[in-house]
Formats: C-alpha cells, structure tokens, sequence
C-alpha cells in the first residue's frame, strides 16, 4: 500500500513543556509511517522554545518560528503554506493523539472520496490529565449540517482535511480568531463539501475552563451563526444565537457548570 503524506499542523504559544513533550510524542510515535509535523510557534517563553527544539533531530518536524499577527488562523496558514500532504491534519500541543489516529482516519478518506473533512469523538481529560467523559459528535453529513447550526460539530484539534478542499474554499479566515475552525466548517458546508465524525475516539482533549472562552470567542460564534442563519434549519439556527446570548449573560461560574456539562 502506498501511504499518502500527511502534513500535521501543530500551533503553539508558550504551551507548558509537559503537555508539549506528551503531545508531540504521541505524534511522532503514530503507527502511520509517511508525516511531516509543521510546529507553527509564536512562543516568547524560553521553555516552550527550548522544549520544541528537542525534537528538531526528527527529520520530519519542520518548526516555523514567525510573528502571526493575526493569531492562531493567520499561523495556521502560515503552515499550509510550506505543507505537502495530501491530507492535513490538525493537532494542539495540549492533546493527546492515539497511535492509530492519523491510519484510521487516513484509511476512511481513502476509501470514501466524496468526504472532505473528517474528524471523530474523543476523551475530555482535566489539566492533569484524568478522564472526564466521552464526548460523542455527530457522524454523518446530513446531522452534521443540521448540529453545525447549533453548536461546532467537529473537534478541531483531531480533523483531516483534503488539502484539494482548502485549494477550491480557500484557508482559514483570519477575521474569525477564536472561531476560525467552526467558520472553515460552516463555509465548506455551504460550498457543499461533505463532513464526517468517525465514532472511535482518537484522542484525549484536554478540556479548557469557562474563562478561556473569552467574550471574542462568544462575539465570533454570534457573528457566524447569523452570517449562516438558515432558513432550513430554522429551529437550530435561532436556537443556536439565543443560546449564545443567554450564555455570556449567566456569571462565569455558572459558565464553568454549562460547559462542562454540554461540552
């Protein structure tokens, strides 16, 4: 069998040196053979660079150290453009990817080609790494498309991308930060390309506090799902924007209680 090149686009910003080492090991020891793994760091702390750097003798790890002004969108772009893979892959120095993650995703794509994104359940672990619970997505296009008027449908720190798809929609939205996964998905879905969650979990995400969802956060995902308000979809979409201004009125505390019972 021949093995198409993945790109792996890992972003980091002064991430711990713990979760980068255990993030990156479970990249590199991935049981797919053909990766390169394109570290896009904007970091200023001395141990985030200097923990990256032990993997420069893996002849597959390419680190691109720029300025990204336009945060994590703009610095994902900046990594498609030097990526060769027929796949991209996404990856957060914060997550634990499964050995089998990139194989078993690669191996659905390549035998479903009407498929343009691909992404699957995964673990919730707390900051130190303990199981929380399963978070389930939705599998199939069609209850994708319905659940993308809601809430985003796919965990951005696990999909596979065709990169023939970003060729045709164009890249991430810069104009989008904070959001710019659940824009990408809302305007492949317009543009009529096909989403899929597989249901394995690949990967341990490691869950983040109400607080690190900012106000920006909330005011993009508002902008978005009025910019994609669907008549179709009338329920979800006017569910989706009350939930969103009910939710940033209730105190951070209760916040916290929402989110990690929804999420």
């Amino acid at each position: 069998m021949e093995y198409p090149l993945v790109s792996v686009l890992y972003p980091v910003f002064n991430d711990s040196p713990e979760h980068i080492q255990e993030s990156m090991y479970s990249i590199i020891n991935q049981d797919y053979p053909n990766l390169e793994i394109i570290i896009v760091d904007d970091s200023n702390d001395a141990s985030s660079i200097e923990t990256l750097n032990l993997f420069r003798s893996d002849e597959r790890v390419k680190i691109l150290r720029i300025k990204h002004q336009g945060g994590l969108p703009q610095a994902l772009n900046n990594g498609l453009s030097i990526a060769r893979g027929k796949y991209i892959a996404r990856a957060d120095a914060d997550d634990i990817q499964f050995p089998n993650r990139i194989k078993s995703q690669v191996d659905f794509l390549e035998k479903n080609h009407s498929i343009g994104i691909l992404g699957c359940n995964i673990n919730y672990i707390d900051e130190r790494g303990n199981h929380i619970k399963v978070r389930q997505y939705p599998e199939t296009d069609d209850s994708i498309r319905k659940y993308l008027h809601l809430r985003n449908p796919l965990c951005h720190s696990v999909v596979m991308i065709r990169r023939k798809i970003l060729d045709e929609i164009g890249q991430y939205n810069p104009e989008f930060k904070r959001a710019e996964d659940y824009e990408l998905w809302l305007r492949a879905s317009a543009n009529n390309v096909k989403l899929h969650n597989l249901q394995q979990v690949l990967m341990d995400y490691r869950m983040a506090t109400g607080e690190k969802r900012d106000q920006l956060n909330w005011k993009m995902n508002l902008k978005l799902k009025k910019k994609y308000f669907s008549s179709r979809y009338l329920f979800e979409s006017a569910i989706g924007i009350l939930s969103i201004y009910l939710y940033v009125l209730t105190p951070i505390s209760l916040q916290n209680y929402i989110y990690k019972k929804l999420a």
